[in-house]
């Protein structure tokens, strides 16, 4: 009986939480009709105070340059009084996130940090979120975005093109026929034994060199989900997007981006292809 009433009382304080409704008006925030801050400024730069003006931190959106249009911002806390700074993403998928109300979407990550209550911004736990240890996210985000650049300039060198039939050419290809510039090979599998989409890619011997999974892939020895991701034979992982544009009528594989998403990605990292299964293993 007991632990039906510890149950039921669980289930009410969930209840009660996800349906606190959090809106701003005039730069007044209110939580369920309750005023419990203040924000002022507009994108990227936010001013969040507590309720008797007297604290106040600033969130600025940041963003990593030629990221994917629906990759998210990071938020980055600051105390200007010490000049410290924090970084905190945006992760709880349970909040109907907006681009049009950062205002909101930035309170909301801090009611889900602690770091705002009912009772408004919370002076001790922000201070040791911020003098706390970095969270790291944009060293992450932008080395890993210099690294998606740097294997584009790669992808480039190597002039990539796809047939109909999955061929994939490259200038650089080093076949004992000069005129033949074919390096590989690329196929789809719709839906694949998980019922998503799928790529396979082949080097010029049929050799498997890498699979891509449009999501919810399983690999046996990866612990993880790939969504977005391809895997090689020499079990690395790298993100290449989908991309439904380039067949708006019709499917012809030389117009797929998705493949050559999938195809620049491999090149850009070194994956040249070729023979390059027996190569790796001489």
């Amino acid at each position: 009986m007991k632990k039906i009433i510890l149950v039921t009382i669980v289930l009410l304080i969930s209840i009660c939480t996800s349906a606190q409704k959090l809106k701003i008006v005039k730069g007044e925030i209110k939580l369920d009709d309750k005023t419990i801050g203040y924000v002022e400024g507009k994108r990227p730069i936010y001013k969040y105070y507590n309720m008797d003006k007297t604290y106040w931190v600033t969130a600025e959106i940041k963003s990593a340059p030629n990221e994917p249009s629906l990759t998210l911002p990071w938020i980055e806390l600051k105390d200007e009084k010490t000049g410290k700074t924090n970084e905190l993403e945006f992760k709880n998928k349970s909040r109907k996130f907006s681009a049009f109300n950062y205002d909101r979407s930035i309170f909301y990550e801090l009611m889900d940090r602690n770091l705002v209550t009912a009772e408004g911004l919370n002076k001790e736990t922000t201070e040791n979120f911020i003098n706390g240890e970095s969270a790291g996210i944009a060293a992450k985000r932008l080395g890993a975005q210099n690294e998606i650049d740097q294997a584009n300039k790669v992808a480039d060198t190597y002039q990539l093109s796809i047939d109909d039939a999955g061929a994939i050419y490259s200038v650089k290809a080093q076949n004992p026929n000069p005129n033949d510039k074919k390096i590989g090979y690329i196929r789809m599998t719709s839906p694949a034994t998980n019922g998503e989409l799928m790529y396979e890619i082949m080097d010029l011997d049929n050799y498997k060199i890498a699979t891509w999974y449009a999501k919810s892939g399983v690999v046996s020895g990866y612990n993880k989900f790939l969504n977005q991701e391809l895997i090689t034979f020499d079990n690395k992982v790298f993100k290449a997007t989908f991309d439904n544009r380039g067949n708006p009528i019709g499917y012809r594989m030389s117009k797929d981006i998705t493949a050559m998403n999938i195809v620049r990605v491999l090149v850009g990292n070194g994956y040249t292809l070729a023979s390059q299964y027996l190569e790796n293993r001489k």
